[in-house]
């Protein structure tokens, strides 16, 4: 499966987004050869493997369209 990056996404929001879980992170690392704390690109396509760490969580994000975005785009 493939993900595009949208604003503000960072990789544990696509772990989060894709797998219902941050332990999705190692994945989307490995699969994408790029570090948990890479600045992401709106646009960016991420491989995601299929696996899922918590079915539930999964589900109620895809069931609900949300698309985790936690990133601070400007410095403080």
């Amino acid at each position: 499966m493939k993900v595009k990056v949208q604003q503000r996404q960072t990789m544990s929001d696509i772990a989060i987004q894709v797998y219902g879980d941050i332990r999705g992170l190692a994945d989307l690392m490995e699969a994408n050869g790029i570090g948990p704390t890479e600045d992401l690109q709106p646009g960016m396509v991420l491989e995601c493997p299929e696996r899922i760490h918590d079915r539930y969580m999964s589900d109620y994000v895809a069931r609900n369209n949300i698309t985790p975005a936690t990133a601070i785009t400007e410095k403080l």
